[in-house]
């Protein structure tokens, strides 16, 4: 049910993110303005749309003739002007551009009533990158949603508002989604942060000969019980975006330029070819029918180790490293994790189960053989250590990030826990 600050939303970007969160607010009751610049773009939204009925009703989001009825109902323009009249909320999810996504704030600001309340869909840039350029400053934020997980990304900028917070929390409720607020701004969220420390190691791993991307995949699969591994994934997200996502991100982290053209130089030639992933037909499998999703890929297989290793040493470092500088809580990283992995837990759960000495003597051991990674290295340590001390060991000793036998992620509410 709507709530009462919020009647009508306005989504700018008739791309996958714009079709699919307007969607989303259409079933929720809300009166729903879809808006690009493209008026083809804004005709093939509506198939776009009609593509995740399947989805949705699987999920148990609705039936399928309530989806077709929420279609129906958004109204499509290309027209700025009048789809900014009235509106109680806009989402912009154009391209992560910063001068584009800093252009159309611009304008909407002045289109937008007083009161509205303006939020971006970045999942890269930072809000404090954008908000400079609207003088409503105490109502703007981040608000990002991931398709088709509940998972919704709340980041206050520099002046965001209490009361702005408080509605969008409430908004994102209302659509029975669940909302993770970072503590500060942070590119990538938690999810993509963790996400793409996870697809930069299995690409680390594949360029310098050290796994295929089959064992690399299968080692992901059989250890996390995943339907795809990491490179199953790239192919869904579309390799140019990956490509575009991780020299964006590593660049602003400050990376490793030796390391970045390894990674990079993996996936050029498929980019180049024009093998995109799914929405081209093939990428690092063939489609519709890859190969990692038939049950000979991974029977019999036993997961290499190393590689198992290696990719939950990368989800590890970058969760720890984002309690540890404050940019979420322990219990918000898992979450996060499970909504939109897996349900049983997240990276904290799991270096409870594998121990934390174990974990802590793995990452040491990473930081010695890379050069690059032994700073990093280095304070994930100390930050393991300090609950090692104490005997937090793990679900070992009964006790680590969590209390066992009974840890909080166990619990029916713990992903939903603000629903």
């Amino acid at each position: 049910m709507p709530i009462d600050e919020i009647k009508k939303v306005l989504y700018d970007g008739a791309g996958t993110m714009g079709c699919y969160n307007s969607l989303v607010s259409a079933l929720a009751g809300y009166d729903v303005v879809l808006f690009d610049t493209s008026s083809d773009a804004l005709t093939a939204s509506i198939q776009r749309q009609k593509d995740w009925i399947p989805r949705l009703v699987e999920l148990e989001r609705a039936d399928e003739k309530t989806i077709e009825t929420a279609i129906e109902s958004i109204f499509r323009t290309t027209d700025l002007v009048k789809a900014a009249g009235d509106v109680d909320l806009l989402s912009e999810s154009v391209f992560e551009q910063r001068e584009l996504k800093r252009k159309v704030h611009q304008k909407l600001d002045r289109l937008l009533p007083p009161h509205a309340i303006m939020t971006t869909n970045t999942s890269t840039l930072l809000v404090s990158e954008i908000e400079d350029v609207v003088q409503r400053g105490d109502k703007f934020a981040a608000m990002h949603y991931h398709q088709p997980s509940l998972l919704v990304d709340l980041v206050a900028g520099p002046r965001t508002s209490d009361r702005t917070m408080d509605i969008l929390k409430r908004f994102t409720l209302s659509q029975g989604q669940v909302f993770i607020e970072m503590k500060k701004e942070r590119p990538g969220y938690i999810h993509n942060a963790l996400y793409g420390r996870l697809l930069g190691s299995a690409m680390f791993l594949a360029a310098l000969g050290l796994g295929t991307v089959e064992d690399i995949d299968r080692a992901w699969m059989i250890s996390q019980n995943a339907k795809a591994g990491p490179f199953g994934m790239m192919d869904y997200v579309g390799l140019n975006v990956v490509n575009d996502a991780t020299r964006a991100n590593m660049e602003k982290a400050g990376g490793n330029e030796e390391m970045q053209g390894w990674i990079l130089s993996l996936i050029k030639p498929l980019i180049d070819r024009g093998d995109l992933g799914i929405k081209t037909g093939r990428g690092f499998y063939h489609y519709p029918d890859p190969a990692f999703s038939r049950p000979e890929f991974s029977a019999g297989y036993e997961p290499v180790p190393e590689l198992k290793e290696a990719l939950t040493n990368a989800v590890f470092s970058e969760a720890v490293l984002m309690v540890r500088e404050g940019f979420a809580v322990v219990e918000d990283v898992d979450r996060c994790w499970m909504l939109t992995h897996n349900p049983k837990w997240g990276p904290f759960g799991m270096m409870d189960r594998e121990g934390l000495e174990s974990v802590k003597e793995r990452i040491e051991e990473r930081g010695r053989q890379l050069d690059f990674l032994a700073e990093e290295a280095g304070k994930i340590a100390d930050f393991l250590q300090g609950y090692i001390d104490q005997g937090y060991l793990g679900e070992k000793s009964g006790r680590g990030f969590y209390a066992y036998p009974d840890p909080a992620y166990r619990l029916p509410d713990f992903i939903r826990f603000n629903v």
